[in-house]
């Protein structure tokens, strides 16, 4: 049984949702896809640029064990979030 009763005027939207550039959200991981360590990911949204962890990969070493930040610019992070 379904109903047809329509939300409460006050709980409807008055303005339709205008997409934004700013308002894109862009999630790149840089490391853990598909593998244990070397978890880091990077997100940009409104403008601020957040990364999230930074591991190394526990069976590597030197540089081979760090995520790949050759695909971001490090000087952009606003602010860096360790999760766990």
């Amino acid at each position: 049984m379904t109903s047809t009763r329509q939300p409460h005027p006050s709980l409807r939207r008055s303005n339709p949702v205008v997409n934004r550039e700013g308002d894109k959200l862009i999630i790149i991981p840089l490391g853990a896809g598909n593998e244990v360590g070397r978890s880091c990911v990077f997100m940009t949204f409104k403008g601020k640029t957040i990364m999230f962890d930074c591991g190394i990969h526990p069976a590597y070493s030197g540089v081979s064990a760090l995520p790949y930040f050759e695909e971001i610019d490090p000087s952009s992070i606003d602010v860096l979030l360790i999760t766990q």
